[in-house]
């Protein structure tokens, strides 16, 4: 999964990037959502673009971090099933953030509490661990809990 967001993230090298130049962006130039009823496009400020179906995504985690360059903001990661190799970042300040938050919300077992509590420690300016706030099939699983239950593999939110 490094590697991925390696090559995705503005600055890290890889396909896009420009090591040791991380760019920032800001009000002019957003992230911006788009959603479909089968998949999420995710169009960065630096022209690339990613993206998942719905029915490959296999977990949602939220990252709050004080190093480049997640700083500053809050950020989803969007993780597909390793063989499709989908994904996307957005972080909390994209265009059209809060319509994907509702989607990823009505996912079953979606854990409100671990996003808030991200979304809580970002406004502090404190760094912590990944957590994740969905992730499919869980709660199928004997010995699982909340904090990590998940719906069945066709499920998914509709646009």
């Amino acid at each position: 999964m490094i590697g991925w967001l390696r090559r995705i993230l503005p600055g890290q090298g890889g396909v896009g990037g420009h090591a040791g130049s991380a760019r920032r962006h800001g009000p002019s130039d957003p992230f911006i959502v788009n959603l479909y009823d089968d998949r999420v496009v995710v169009h960065r400020p630096d022209g690339q673009r990613e993206e998942i179906t719905w029915n490959v995504l296999e977990r949602v985690v939220v990252r709050v971090s004080d190093r480049a360059p997640w700083a500053g903001t809050a950020w989803l990661i969007l993780i597909g099933a390793p063989d499709s190799g989908q994904g996307c970042v957005v972080p909390f300040d994209a265009a059209n953030h809060a319509a994907l938050l509702e989607q990823l919300r009505a996912l079953p077992g979606f854990n409100q509490q671990k996003l808030d509590n991200a979304l809580r420690d970002a406004a502090a300016g404190k760094s912590r661990s990944d957590a994740i706030c969905w992730k499919r099939g869980a709660e199928s699983r004997p010995g699982t809990d909340a904090d990590h239950a998940g719906a069945s593999d066709d499920a998914g939110p509709a646009a």
